[in-house]
């Protein structure tokens, strides 16, 4: 007998439009290291900047020992199928109403996996992609300026990074020397962070202890750079049928060709790592 553990996720983002997602589970997953402390943040993107379309999700930071990951919840809510359901049959589809969600809504990034690298694990329409780069080096500097996060004080840091000015807020009093998205480097914890346009932000609403392991899903993977990967985003957002046609796999969906040209769209936002 076949089994299949599904998920459905629905909602709408802060002016009203809608979003549901399906998720089936996989087969298995590697256990990278153990979880010491988990933080929840809001994110707020803002994914049309013609039309002021923001969407605001919570994100999870699990910190391990040595390596940590950040992901958005529904990513996390999959990746946790997966491990519940591991050893029932692989099959998966997102389905997306109404409202395009940044990429980095279905990404997960592990800092220091492997040791000294950073691996970024996404989608590109059914596609799952993964690429590895050196550990970020962010040139920070840091202030005297301080304000309370969650009841810590935290120090202000500025720098710029991959086309973007970026302020965050660290704690010293949380040694982790990480943060949100690939944000790391700094003695402390980062606790808020946002570029000086606002397109970005990351804010911890709390804190809290788990023992739960930290998980790589063993999927599909196509290898890629990251380059290549943003390449490929930009490919989906502007020109869907042809990002279609090289990636859409492993799933029971086929593409029809109805004859007529391939539509191509303007970007509606710019990335996070504009460089």
């Amino acid at each position: 007998m076949i089994a299949f553990a599904q998920l459905s996720v629905q909602g709408k983002n802060e002016n009203g439009q809608s979003y549901q997602y399906f998720y089936w589970n996989y087969p298995s997953y590697s256990i990278i290291d153990s979880v010491q402390l988990c933080v929840d943040y809001i994110s707020d993107f803002a994914v049309d900047t013609t039309e002021g379309i923001r969407v605001r999700e919570t994100s999870l930071l699990e910190i391990g020992k040595s390596t940590s990951k950040f992901l958005h919840r529904q990513k996390f809510i999959a990746d946790s199928l997966h491990r519940i359901g591991y050893g029932l049959a692989r099959q998966t589809d997102h389905l997306f109403e109404d409202v395009a969600y940044p990429r980095t809504f279905f990404e997960a990034v592990f800092q220091n996996y492997p040791e000294g690298r950073l691996t970024c694990a996404g989608k590109i329409i059914t596609q799952d992609l993964i690429y590895e780069e050196d550990m970020p080096t962010f040139d920070w500097s840091i202030s005297d300026s301080t304000r309370t996060i969650l009841g810590l004080t935290c120090f202000k840091a500025t720098c710029r990074f991959r086309g973007r000015d970026w302020t965050v807020w660290f704690a010293p009093d949380i040694p982790a020397m990480t943060g949100p998205w690939k944000f790391s480097g700094l003695p402390g914890l980062i606790l808020d962070a946002y570029d000086s346009r606002r397109e970005y932000t990351f804010t911890a609403e709390r804190m809290y202890r788990t023992k739960e392991p930290i998980i790589l899903p063993t999927l599909e993977y196509l290898k890629t750079t990251r380059d290549k990967y943003y390449q490929a985003q930009k490919l989906m957002l502007t020109n869907y049928r042809q990002a279609a046609s090289i990636y859409m796999a492993n799933t029971r969906w086929q593409l029809v060709d109805d004859g007529k040209p391939s539509p191509t769209t303007a970007m509606k936002y710019d990335f996070i790592e504009k460089e």
